[in-house]
């Protein structure tokens, strides 16, 4: 495992060559300050980038249209569509399908028993959702946003689940309490563990033949 960075992670976003993330610089009372860094995996080099290139990769070609509409761009799971809209869910649980015009096709509530999304992802024509506080993954489907299974709870084989990623028919969990990436078979539903750390773990991408772990000491490759 090397470190690529020590940074505290907000978001980090895949590129075709890398990612990209945004972090914090420093913090004065509640005032913060935010950078954006870019990592290309055929060059090694990491490299500032502009706030507008992190919304581009974040929300999508249309996002200034929209992004006036969002709570917090920082926290906020953001997921853009093949169709040029982009589904926002903020971490109060509030969530909107904006238009490629920056119209509010769809706004609603995904929250299950109070508890707010820890991580999204999107795999096929379904949408996953973990809920952190309640040890939780639900799968809705993406074009009615109706819930179709509920997987975990009091008997959750993971821990506070954060970040979620998928990967063909298979979902990687985050599971920050128990410092753990889990994998689980979307085809039966099985789970188990895939890798296990010495400190919480935030989030997992799998990027070409890169595998990337953010966990609370900073990012690194696996």
């Amino acid at each position: 495992m090397k470190l690529i960075a020590k940074d505290k992670v907000f978001s980090l976003h895949s590129l075709p060559d890398g990612f990209l993330y945004s972090y914090l610089v420093e913090q004065e009372g509640e005032q913060i300050t935010v950078g954006y860094k870019m990592v290309t995996f055929s060059t090694g080099k990491i490299s500032n980038v502009t706030k507008n290139i992190y919304m581009l990769t974040k929300f999508g070609s249309a996002y200034k249209s929209f992004i006036g509409k969002i709570k917090n761009y920082l926290t906020c799971f953001a997921i853009p569509l093949e169709s040029g809209d982009c589904f926002v869910i903020e971490l109060d649980g509030s969530a909107t399908l904006f238009g490629a015009e920056g119209e509010e096709v769809w706004s609603g509530k995904l929250l299950y028993k109070k508890s707010a999304p820890g991580g999204v992802a999107v795999n096929g024509n379904t949408i996953w959702i973990s809920y952190t506080d309640s040890n939780v993954l639900i799968r809705y489907d993406l074009k009615t946003l109706r819930q179709e299974l509920r997987i975990g709870g009091e008997k959750s084989p993971f821990i506070k689940p954060t970040g979620l990623f998928p990967a063909g028919s298979k979902i990687f969990i985050c599971s920050k309490n128990d410092n753990c990436i889990w994998k689980m078979d979307c085809t039966n539903y099985t789970t188990e563990v895939y890798y296990n750390f010495d400190e919480p773990v935030r989030d997992y991408k799998f990027i070409t033949k890169y595998e990337i772990v953010v966990l609370a000491s900073g990012v690194y490759l696996l």
